[in-house]
């Protein structure tokens, strides 16, 4: 693999299945296994700044930068993580089912740690009984009556925003 070029994510996944498939079917070689264990790697640190750019982004107004006239290639890949942000963006947009639909297993682990002081049952149920309500309003009610948080303020009002947020798209 080479080190200084940049693999788009659906080259990097496509890279990474064809190898999971030689793995499963016996054929892949030591080299084949360390260039996997590399590509995961990549995709893990990739979906990391995925995951910080949109968090940041929830949380922060947009703010206009003069761009440098000399654009190197980390600045190239910060702005392709901005490009897929966008991306990860429209779908936060999307109608859900349910409140707890798609949610990673990061976003779940920081709501239940922040907003329900590690109390996973508890964060269940609050899911549970916020798809059962009938408006926007009684299900904030709801949300909010529910927390029991615990940590600085500042990541739990994050928390509290970032999930307040989800509640209208299951209406």
């Amino acid at each position: 693999m080479d080190g200084d070029k940049h693999i788009s994510l659906t080259d990097l996944i496509e890279r990474l299945r064809n190898g999971v498939d030689a793995v499963n079917s016996s054929e892949a070689s030591k080299e084949e296994l360390s260039e996997m264990l590399i590509l995961s790697r990549e995709l893990h640190e990739r979906f990391a700044v995925l995951r910080f750019k949109a968090f940041e982004a929830s949380t922060q107004e947009e703010q206009v930068e003069e761009e440098d006239e000399s654009v190197n290639e980390s600045q190239i890949d910060l702005i392709d993580a901005i490009e897929e942000v966008s991306l990860a963006e429209q779908y936060q947009r999307k109608p859900l089912s349910s409140v707890g639909e798609g949610l990673t297993i990061l976003e779940r682990a920081n709501f239940t740690s922040i907003l329900f002081s590690n109390d996973d049952a508890r964060f269940n149920n609050m899911l549970d009984n916020v798809d059962d309500c009938n408006s926007v309003d009684e299900a904030t009610k709801l949300f909010r009556e529910s927390i029991n948080p615990s940590g600085r303020n500042e990541d739990v009002d994050l928390a509290i925003k970032s999930f307040e947020e989800r509640i209208p798209r299951i209406f």
